[in-house]
């Protein structure tokens, strides 16, 4: 008789190169970076639009698109060197690269489109020359005199032409289109009404023959002459108003 050995089938012991890859973590900087790219994308496209059709005001959305943009391009570049130095520990490489590559396009895209608005939103004179560009903070009283209850700066524009962006004070919001209303310098006094302080506060006049603005809660440009009160006067339920703008342009 022959005898048979049973053969046993017990599984191949695992290899090192059966075994499964280590766990990596998503770089930090590079998951930071997308998401800083994610914010910058939609402002800078409302920047270009608002360049390009004249609405609302590309000088802010473009340039706080380009700060996230920045962000998203160093946040980016560091995430691609903690996933060079460490490629064992760290993953995220392609969201590090969307950084880096979208960053730097919204970075451009955003600083360009509000450095021409700005260069070229102020609109000129019959005489070629340009309104004098404003704004609210410079009408704002000098702590060095505290005697004058206004702006020095407020005495040397009176009778001048001047470019000045700001809110439609809520006051006028239930009036349709108007010739007539209040500029404040916030979003804070637009939306929620009140009692502005007199500095923060420009009586606007539209002459007939001008379109009239209905309100908005948007920033909007105006141009025009500007004009010193000789004592605070009370309009539209305000009281305090010392500066006036006859508006040649509404925007």
């Amino acid at each position: 008789m022959h005898s048979m050995s049973a053969a046993t089938n017990f599984p191949a012991a695992s290899s090192p190169d059966h075994e499964l890859a280590p766990y990596r973590a998503i770089s930090r900087s590079a998951i930071l970076s997308a998401a800083m790219f994610g914010i910058s994308l939609p402002l800078v496209i409302l920047a270009i639009v608002s360049m390009r059709y004249q609405v609302g005001d590309a000088v802010p959305l473009g340039m706080v698109g380009a700060i996230f943009a920045a962000a998203a391009l160093v946040l980016g570049w560091a995430g691609r060197r903690t996933v060079r130095r460490y490629p064992s520990e760290y993953t995220g490489s392609k969201l590090a690269a969307t950084g880096i590559v979208g960053g730097f396009v919204l970075l451009v895209c955003g600083s360009a489109s509000a450095i021409y608005t700005h260069n070229t939103e102020v609109p000129t004179l019959p005489d070629g020359s340009r309104y004098n560009r404003v704004g609210f903070w410079e009408l704002q009283p000098d702590p060095d005199e505290p005697e004058l209850p206004i702006s020095p700066k407020a005495l040397e524009l009176s009778g001048k032409p001047v470019f000045i962006k700001g809110y439609m004070h809520p006051g006028v919001s239930s009036m349709g289109k108007v010739n007539h209303f209040i500029l404040v310098p916030d979003m804070g006094t637009c939306c929620f009404g009140g009692q502005p302080k007199p500095t923060d506060m420009i009586e606007v006049y539209v002459p007939d023959g001008k379109p009239r603005v209905a309100y908005a809660p948007r920033r909007i440009k105006l141009a025009g002459t500007f004009m010193l009160a000789d004592r605070p006067t009370q309009s539209l339920g305000l009281k305090g108003v010392w500066y006036h703008l006859q508006a040649d342009l509404v925007k």
